[in-house]
């Protein structure tokens, strides 16, 4: 007799637009990262609202960011200090720390911060060491690498705090910026033009020529434009320009997908991994990225040229079957309907069964 079906519930959107800072803080490190709404939040836990990890807190918050965490960084060991983060759910990585540091420091920090941001599907936003040239910043992006889940954003940005005038570290206002477009939005629109708010404006005055300089070496522009103000004048990642990871949106569209999936689809693990699991599951996902489509998630008319499912014996060795491996490829054209990003799942079924 065959076994009664099990409702499954429609998969879900997982959350973005959480930050995570990590950076030094008044009264050293805490013992676990800290959950703020607000700067408030922030100076009843540390106490002071002066710093260069409080600038970057409160240019988020200044830019449409709503949640966050923080933490302390550990600069003789940074890896240590990401991994205190491990058990929070954020998507957004600050670390102010490396604008500071002398540039090697700074490359070995972002490179560690660059692989834990990798592992975490989350986006790591880069400060460069405090360099006013651009020559220099993009020599030093260049060393960093960084890959498809980071983006380095320059210059520095001028503001004023009781203290006085000074320029900060302006990756904790892009995390806003990113914040505010997603809850808006959605995470699948570019932040390229969007207006940067608590500022007076960038620490160097930058034009055409030296932003196409900055450009070549995928270095995102803060700009002053006429008649509208600062801005966000760049949206690539620190991929190479050929891939298909080069725009911050695309990278960060795809990492929601894949979450929302994985999490979305954790029943399979009670099923045999046969074909009956594999119709349920197309049917499942495809019926996820229809309600995305429709959000306007991607570029195409017709949901047929948006995006495509497969998950049958083209997408698993026969091994992977009778172990239960159970692999889901999900194309998506978030710029051109013509071109599609691969984003491959990976989930354990019960080892195959007799097919039905």
């Amino acid at each position: 007799m065959a076994r009664p079906r099990r409702p499954r519930d429609p998969i879900q959107a997982v959350g973005t637009s959480v930050a995570a800072f990590v950076g030094s803080l008044p009264g050293g490190p805490p013992a676990a990262p800290v959950f703020i709404t607000s700067v408030l939040d922030f100076e009843r836990a540390f106490g002071s609202a002066e710093g260069e990890t409080a600038d970057a807190v409160r240019l988020f918050f200044e830019n449409g960011g709503r949640q966050a965490y923080v933490a302390g960084l550990n600069e003789a060991d940074p890896r240590h200090s990401l991994e205190g983060l491990s058990w929070t759910s954020f998507d957004l990585l600050v670390i102010p720390a490396t604008a500071r540091l002398q540039q090697s420091q700074a490359t070995s920090l972002a490179v560690a911060a660059a692989l834990f941001a990798e592992d975490k599907r989350a986006f790591y936003l880069v400060d460069p060491p405090a360099e006013r040239t651009v020559r220099n910043v993009a020599r030093w992006a260049g060393s960093f690498g960084g890959g498809r889940s980071s983006a380095v954003y320059f210059p520095r940005l001028r503001v004023r705090r009781p203290s006085g005038e000074r320029d900060v570290p302006a990756a904790g206002a892009v995390a806003g910026i990113l914040a505010r477009t997603d809850i808006t939005r959605g995470v699948w629109v570019s932040s390229a033009g969007e207006r940067v708010d608590g500022t007076l404006g960038p620490s160097l005055e930058l034009d055409d020529a030296t932003v196409e300089k900055l450009d070549l070496a995928s270095v995102n522009s803060i700009r002053r434009l006429p008649g509208r103000g600062v801005r966000v004048w760049g949206a690539r990642t620190r991929a190479d320009t050929d891939s298909e990871w080069q725009y911050v949106n695309v990278r960060r569209l795809a990492a929601f997908l894949e979450q929302s999936i994985e999490h979305g689809l954790q029943w399979v693990v009670f099923e045999p991994n046969r074909p009956r699991l594999w119709t349920q599951v197309r049917a499942q996902v495809r019926a996820f990225l229809q309600v995305t489509f429709r959000q306007g998630a991607f570029s195409a008319a017709k949901p047929e040229d948006a995006f495509f499912v497969r998950c049958d014996r083209t997408t698993m060795t026969q091994d992977e079957i009778d172990s239960g491996r159970l692999n889901i490829h999900v194309g998506i054209a978030p710029l051109r309907p013509a071109e599609f990003v691969v984003v491959r799942i990976g989930l354990w079924a019960r080892p195959s069964e007799d097919d039905d």
